[in-house]
């Protein structure tokens, strides 16, 4: 049995069931989870209709050691980051589960995903691009040495001996250090990917350009559609888009990053449009604003406060000094 799940905080349910409503129509016989790094009482998931759409697994409900940590020292994003991986072993622990794949809830299905993703492999990664982009775009370069050459919103892991070494690698390097810092060669769980292909067998780097479409990779791929289909490169049926950076209010825009514009890129237009409507269709508004029940009260909030508190602290005494 595959198992295919996504990790998300309440704010971003949307963004889950639109994803595995998606990943559902081309692949009904896989098994869907929506895991909450986040905190719902039952009566919360009873009353509401979307939280029934899809068995949901909460972060609690692992009674993974690091749980005090990251709930109390992580923001959202991070929190939601780290517990990938644990997400994934808890999973792959059950009896009747053979393989999970994972991807981040901001992607969206338009075709199968192609039969090498599946089949080959215990452990599948996917790189951000497999082709150089011109020099006037060389950011893009730029930004993969720093971020990582694969994408970390996307992987398959295939239940092994092998597989359980590589969740125990990461899990010892990436959970309690899920941190966004340049500087010190951090970034979130993803740079730890580059050593993959070289510390564990039965690796699969999965180059097929239907996977994974997102900003970072639009200078090797283009989407055309035929009869109803989308493709890449005109051959190539186009599986999932990534909307890293897209925003919702402003939904014509690839991404906040993206040095393409809509304008330069009218060939996304529709893939836009259609994930708005997606999204609009499972709540966005309704749900976009909910805080998160860890975090919303735990040390990085602290800290936050106390820097305003600071900030308002020594601005006022300045304006004394000033009198």
């Amino acid at each position: 049995m595959t198992l295919f799940f996504t990790v998300v905080t309440t704010n971003y349910l949307p963004f889950a069931v639109s994803l595995l409503d998606s990943a559902k129509l081309f692949h009904p016989e896989f098994e869907f989870y929506i895991c909450l790094a986040d905190y719902l009482t039952k009566e919360e998931i009873a009353s509401d209709d979307l939280m029934q759409k899809y068995p949901i697994v909460q972060l609690h409900e692992l009674a993974a050691e690091e749980f005090d940590f990251i709930t109390q020292n992580y923001n959202p994003m991070q929190l939601a980051n780290c517990s990938k991986v644990l997400f994934a072993k808890y999973f792959l622990d059950q009896e009747h589960i053979d393989q999970v794949i994972f991807c981040d809830s901001d992607t969206y299905f338009f075709g199968r995903l192609p039969s090498s993703t599946i089949n080959e492999g215990e452990i599948v990664i996917s790189p951000h691009f497999a082709h150089p982009p011109s020099i006037d775009m060389k950011r893009q370069e730029l930004e993969v040495l720093n971020a990582g050459l694969y994408n970390g919103g996307f992987f398959k892991l295939k239940k092994s001996h092998e597989t359980n070494q590589y969740i125990s690698w990461l899990r010892e390097r990436s959970v309690k250090e899920c941190i966004y810092d340049f500087k010190r060669g951090f970034y979130g769980e993803q740079l730890w990917l580059n050593l993959v292909p070289l510390y564990f067998k039965n690796v699969f780097v999965e180059n097929n350009p239907g996977i994974n479409v997102a900003y970072w990779n639009l200078h090797e791929r283009n989407i055309s559609a035929y009869d109803g289909k989308f493709f890449v490169n005109n051959t190539i049926p186009l599986c999932f888009f990534h909307y890293s950076g897209w925003d919702y209010n402003n939904p014509s825009e690839i991404s906040k990053w993206a040095l393409f514009t809509s304008e330069m890129r009218p060939d996304l237009k529709p893939l836009l449009l259609k994930y708005h409507a997606a999204l609009h269709e499972n709540g966005y508004k309704i749900y976009i604003d909910r805080s998160n029940y860890y975090t919303g009260k735990n040390n990085i909030q602290k800290k936050s406060i106390f820097k305003r508190l600071k900030a308002s602290f020594f601005s006022l005494n300045s304006k004394s000094l000033g009198k």
